[in-house]
């Protein structure tokens, strides 16, 4: 009888413990799941649009797709996407959990339809971003890419790229931010006041992939604080 006892009071006991270790093995298999349910995302990076050079930044957001989408000789194929992936890589230093993962935007992205007819990128980051269930939606229009001609250290043509960033408030129908890079890489030799920049960029003549990713790292340097 004691033998008995003292088994069903080990079973009691260990219950407790059994408990914790299945919530912890189904916290480690569902990890989407359990970064969604804490609201650690608030921050989604929409596609950019590849499209012309607006006369006014807010332009942009507030025309129907079909007005601004173009494919352009100046514009790389593929620099929409490129941009988009350099933008999501270099939020994520700043923001950490606190940006939306890309392969779930694109999940999301991909089921919705665009019309091109009727929808603006600022009315379809408003309804991107609440499917998201985020407060924010940066969203992105590209409307030159042209890369270098020539080697690193001799190049005839070099690359141009032109972009600008939007930060949107998606519950208050709100643009709270705005960014444009719109540059041409210059030599020490053409312009001295370009020295800092000139090094900065390796003293070289860099691709437009290279030179992209330096305009984003410097234009998000004023984006806002919205921890």
């Amino acid at each position: 009888m004691g033998w008995m006892r003292l088994a069903t009071l080990q079973k009691r006991n260990l219950k407790p413990y059994v408990i914790v270790l299945a919530g912890v093995f189904l916290l480690s298999i569902c990890p989407a799941s359990r970064a969604q349910d804490a609201g650690e995302s608030n921050v989604a990076v929409m596609p950019f649009v590849k499209g012309k050079d607006p006369e006014k930044i807010e332009e942009t957001l507030n025309c129907p797709y079909a007005s601004i989408c173009f494919e352009d000789e100046n514009i790389l194929a593929g620099a929409d996407q490129t941009l988009t992936r350099m933008l999501h890589d270099i939020l994520s230093v700043n923001l950490g959990n606190k940006l939306l993962p890309m392969d779930r935007m694109e999940y999301v992205y991909e089921t919705m339809k665009i019309n091109y007819a009727e929808d603006t990128p600022g009315s379809f980051a408003r309804r991107l971003g609440k499917s998201l269930n985020v407060r924010y939606v940066v969203a992105g229009n590209v409307w030159r890419y042209k890369n270098r001609s020539g080697e690193a250290f001799a190049s005839s043509q070099p690359s141009s790229v032109a972009f600008s960033l939007y930060l949107i408030d998606v519950e208050k129908h709100e643009l709270i931010w705005t960014a444009t890079y719109d540059e041409t890489q210059q030599s020490l030799t053409e312009n001295l006041f370009n020295a800092v920049d000139f090094f900065k960029q390796g003293a070289k003549w860099l691709t437009a992939d290279e030179f992209a990713q330096y305009g984003l790292k410097k234009i998000i340097k004023t984006f806002p604080d919205i921890y």
